[in-house]
């Protein structure tokens, strides 16, 4: 399907845009992007938590500068496949009914807009751990990803981790490859605690999601991390540590009706990498929303960017 949709484009007609002057100097861990939370939302639900509806994910990151997206994924026995979803039956409007094809729109998009800066993607597993199967499971969401991303345009924990012994040690010692080395790529997170990480990350070798290590900087393969609290002073401390850190900057729509912005604030002097929100573009009812300042969409992260970083460094589509 995708072969036959992109069957007009010709890459070799195109003359590939110059690369920033920063793009060998700058890494992964020099920019912050907006983020959204349950990206595939479309409102169901009369609960006022709730009432938040997406665009599709290709308008997210086209027209509204999204870089980080979340996907709730739940095996279905039936469809033999993860189906992306909140609650069954009480909250279920999705702008992608499963992973394949929500990983599909992002693939798209990525396609034709080669020079992005990477995406981050968390995939959280919403099924409970059965020991018997849910190995399984988590082999089949690598293999719907890969069915629909190739290897090389994912960055995987192997990416990061190189010749050293751990993903921590990697960041420690080199860093995160360059901006120049990943654009037009994607990080997919495996966003779930519990047994299910912890049988994910007995071996990382080979595998192409990194496993979030939720603030504890202390584990070997500590790389990524969602750290939902913007006034949590931790990301401060992971941030300079090189790792890559999510926070939110609303939850619950609770920010958009009272019109407060603290949260937000909060999340964007940070240093988190991902500030995630439902509501990336301006909603009728509410003054509230969520824009990098000075992004282009993203910009450079105030933490950790050297000096000489412009956010036309980081990221430029235009």
């Amino acid at each position: 399907m995708l072969s036959i949709l992109f069957a007009c484009v010709d890459p070799t007609t195109i003359d590939p845009p110059a690369p920033p002057p920063l793009d060998g100097v700058l890494t992964f861990a020099d920019l912050q992007a907006k983020g959204t939370h349950n990206s595939y939302h479309v409102a169901t639900s009369e609960a006022e938590v709730w009432d938040y509806t997406h665009a599709v994910l290709p308008t997210q990151a086209d027209e509204q500068g999204v870089r980080q997206f979340e996907l709730d994924v739940e095996w279905d026995e039936e469809l033999g496949a993860h189906r992306v979803r909140h609650i069954p039956v009480v909250d279920e409007g999705t702008t992608c009914e499963t992973f394949v094809l929500c990983a599909r729109d992002l693939w798209a998009w990525s396609f034709t807009h080669p020079m992005h800066h990477p995406l981050f993607v968390l995939v959280e597993t919403k099924d409970g751990w059965d020991p018997e199967t849910g190995p399984e499971h988590t082999a089949a969401l690598e293999r719907e990803l890969l069915s629909i991303w190739d290897r090389e345009d994912l960055i995987t924990p192997d990416d990061l981790r190189r010749d050293h012994p751990d993903l921590r040690t990697a960041i420690e010692q080199d860093d995160w490859p360059t901006l120049g080395e990943l654009r037009g790529r994607a990080l997919f997170v495996l966003h779930s605690g519990g047994e299910r990480r912890d049988d994910y990350v007995k071996d990382l070798d080979g595998h192409v999601l990194f496993p979030d290590a939720m603030g504890d900087v202390g584990v070997p393969w500590a790389a990524v991390h969602t750290m939902n609290d913007p006034a949590d002073p931790r990301i401060a401390e992971v941030v300079g540590l090189r790792h890559l850190v999510r926070t939110r900057a609303d939850s619950d729509t609770r920010e958009a009706r009272q019109e407060d912005t603290t949260h937000r604030d909060q999340a964007l002097a940070s240093g988190a990498h991902f500030v995630s929100t439902d509501y990336p573009a301006p909603v009728e009812g509410t003054s509230y929303v969520v824009e990098i300042p000075g992004g282009t969409p993203s910009r450079c992260n105030p933490l950790t960017a050297p000096p000489e970083c412009t956010s036309r460094d980081i990221e430029d589509l235009q």
